[in-house]
């Protein structure tokens, strides 16, 4: 026995299991993916991963992930097909890897369901350009995967969700629980309390960027000029803590603030990049702060810029809010969604329990395939990490900053996507409007309403109404 994954019951006349046999000679990654498979799908079974060499009995409810076909039900190992930026579309939900399809119908899967969801999962295509030297910097275009459309997808979900079909038609025995209702994490980054001037800087000089590369009208183009030139000397209240408060409340839930805090003195780009307040010294933002949590909201580590690559200030920065609002962190979302492969993941295991940074700065989608929270892994020891990753969907510049062409398309995709959830057995997502954002200067809170309203409808059905996410789409 190679590996064992422990995930269901056992009976009085012993355990109801499913064997996976194998000729690969290192199964980590094969354990690790079978593992998330296991509670993703909510597989009511142990689950064995064999060696074949190994084998000296005949096993029951079996499924051979080799090279070459033995008689049963076998998947084909293709596993030394490393991925090439380009996939293979089996149909409008389903891509693989290209080269890992099979065209011999006496497998029971036509393509290595294995392999391609581990790569996806795991992200083995932005760890392996991270080895190359070259950052994504959570920016899809940055991807080196070759269809953007992709991201759309969440292909890790159907891959599980074929993979319970094949085991279910052939091991009748062997069961799968019900679907659960999607899991919502409302969450608000907190970048700005006041208008300052490195915000008025830095947005400035991207709805002018903005304004350069669109295909606008001149009529459009000038009048979006005259925003910018507006947004630059507007000064309205950044404080909108009541609104969301309020409007939450009201729908039955309680979203998570990602809160900054400042350990001492900045460089220049930090300066510009990172939040200006200071949690330590702003009595008026930890009493705000100190009320939300009482009411059941969370609070969670809204990580520097540079603390993405540096434990020791993610740490300091950690005790400095948790010292501030009387309070433990579980929960952080770095600042740009900052993430390096071979650092970052390393210091959120040692510090929190879940991490939100997972998506993408440019549009909305799927970075890891999946529709629910899993361990990330560690490509470099071949294991799962401890913590947990809840994949952020959609952020509101998602929609009105990198789509301001296309409002109304992105809106009802963001809408479609949060409908989607449903199929799938345990969907558990993030998403992320700035604290600012309903502000004069944005006014992006519209569709947020109306997401709440969606879901303050559904959650008033139910008594139960958990902290920090709605249950019910």
């Amino acid at each position: 026995m190679v590996g064992i994954l422990d995930s269901g019951i056992c009976h009085a006349n012993g355990c109801v299991m499913l064997c996976v046999v194998t000729d690969l000679s290192d199964t980590r990654w094969l354990t690790y993916i079978l593992e998330e498979f296991s509670r993703i799908n909510l597989a009511q079974f142990t689950i064995r991963v064999i060696d074949i060499h190994q084998i000296q009995e005949d096993l029951e409810n079996t499924i051979y992930y080799v090279r070459d076909f033995k008689t049963g039900v076998c998947v084909q190992n293709r596993s030394n097909i490393a991925p090439n930026g380009r996939v293979q579309w089996l149909s409008d939900k389903l891509f693989t890897i290209e080269d890992t399809p099979s065209n011999d119908s006496r497998w029971a899967c036509k393509y290595d369901i294995f392999w391609n969801a581990f790569v996806f999962l795991s992200r083995l295509e932005e760890y392996q350009i991270a080895l190359a030297g070259k950052k994504i910097q959570s920016y899809s275009f940055q991807h080196p995967r070759e269809d953007k459309t992709t991201f759309d997808v969440p292909v890790v979900n159907h891959l599980f969700d074929e993979l319970e079909k094949i085991i279910s038609i052939n091991f009748p025995k062997l069961s799968f629980g019900q679907e659960q209702n999607p899991i919502i994490e409302y969450s608000h980054d907190v970048d700005y309390i006041e208008k300052t001037l490195q915000l008025r800087l830095k947005q400035t000089a991207f709805n002018f960027f903005k304004t350069y590369k669109s295909a606008l009208s001149p009529i459009l183009l000038t009048e979006q000029a005259k925003r910018t030139v507006k947004f630059f000397f507007s000064n309205p209240s950044y404080w909108q803590f009541d609104y969301w408060e309020n409007i939450e409340a009201e729908a039955h839930i309680r979203s998570v603030f990602y809160v900054y805090a400042k350990t001492g003195k900045q460089n220049p780009k930090a300066w510009l990049l990172d939040p200006s307040y200071d949690i330590a010294k702003n009595r008026v933002l930890q009493s705000r702060l100190k009320s939300l949590i009482r009411k059941g909201f969370e609070v969670g580590l809204h990580g520097s810029y540079y603390s993405a690559i540096d434990g020791k200030l993610l740490s300091k920065e950690k005790t400095v809010l948790e010292k501030s609002i009387g309070a433990e962190l579980q929960k952080t979302r770095q600042h740009w969604l900052r993430y390096d492969e071979k650092i970052t993941p390393y210091i959120h295991n040692e510090l929190f329990k879940y991490d939100a940074t997972l998506g993408w700065n440019d549009c909305m989608g799927f970075r890891s395939g999946i529709a629910g929270r899993y361990r990330p892994y560690d490509h470099k020891n071949k294991r799962p990490f401890d913590y947990m990753i809840t994949p952020q969907l959609i952020m509101d510049s998602h929609i009105y900053d990198y789509g301001a062409d296309h409002v109304k398309c992105l809106e009802e995709k963001a809408l479609r996507i949060l409908e989607g959830l449903k199929q799938f057995k345990t969907p558990h997502i993030s998403i992320s409007w700035h604290q600012r954002v309903c502000s004069k200067d944005y006014g992006w809170h519209g569709l947020y309403e109306q997401i709440l309203s969606r879901e303050g409808r559904k959650t008033r059905q139910n008594d139960h109404i958990p902290n920090g996410k709605s249950e019910y789409i």
